[in-house]
């Protein structure tokens, strides 16, 4: 039982005790000024800890977000320490071609990240680009196709973002750490002629993979179509196969 919680019943139990005054002299007055002056009371003393409760409720996701955005700053200032040093390295071995790759992949990598941020979801945006912080066994590559423009994605942008959390967070928890490679799921959001698709290929270990399929299916509640196929085994994990799964989502109008 939380404080809050804790607080209101102490509240109704301490209201007992006027109540029985006003039973056992019935016929006084002051037993019914008592119980009105208790329970005005109680009721302040109730309101005060349940502002305090909030207080401390939001002061604690505060600093759960703040925490969360340093280390999403951190993760992304290693990525860009280890590409500059890449490319200083390129650059001292007179190599301008392997460093102007490096300068691509960079440009690449934000772009990306530009375009999840338009997702018209914060939550959404939040999870995909903070993801790194939450899960150490499993790396997310989250790509939308060239010329889709994700502030006009043409479906119900809550339900999605929801769906979407949910499947990256079913293949998160049953991914296993590899003895040997990597576990990896990539995502690629791209537009057909007449459909939005999501494409999940994952590379890596699974536990109970053979009933993943089935828990995608029941988180689309009958909203959006999936296909399934194997790709062969997995690059990093070869004892593993890869897996393929393309969700098509309806459009509105």
């Amino acid at each position: 039982m939380n404080n809050r919680n804790r607080s209101a019943v102490l509240g109704f139990v301490s209201l007992l005790l006027p109540a029985a005054a006003v039973y056992i002299w019935r016929t006084a007055w002051w037993p019914l000024l008592l119980f009105a002056v208790w329970t005005v009371a109680a009721a302040v003393i109730c309101v005060l800890s349940d502002r305090r409760y909030y207080r401390g409720q939001n002061a604690r996701m505060l600093e759960h977000a703040r925490q969360s955005a340093i280390r999403t700053l951190s993760h992304h200032r290693h990525d860009w320490m280890n590409d500059l040093q890449i490319m200083y390295g390129y650059l001292r071995l007179k190599k301008p071609d392997k460093a102007i790759e490096i300068v691509d992949r960079i440009r690449e990598r934000m772009e990306n990240d530009s375009r999840i941020s338009q997702l018209r979801n914060t939550e959404l945006s939040t999870f995909l680009l903070s993801f790194r912080t939450i899960c150490d066994h499993m790396r997310l590559e989250f790509k939308v196709e060239d010329g889709l423009q994700p502030d006009r994605l043409p479906v119900d942008m809550e339900k999605f973002a929801a769906i979407l959390i949910a499947i990256v967070n079913a293949v998160r928890y049953r991914a296993v750490t590899p003895a040997a490679g990597e576990n990896v799921l990539r995502l690629t959001l791209f537009r057909s002629e007449e459909s939005l698709s999501l494409e999940l290929v994952f590379e890596g270990e699974l536990a109970a993979g053979g009933s993943l399929a089935a828990e995608v299916e029941n988180l689309l509640g009958g909203w959006g179509q999936l296909t399934q196929e194997a790709l062969g085994k997995s690059a990093g994990t070869p004892n593993e196969p890869c897996r393929k799964m393309v969700v098509t989502f309806p459009m509105t109008a």
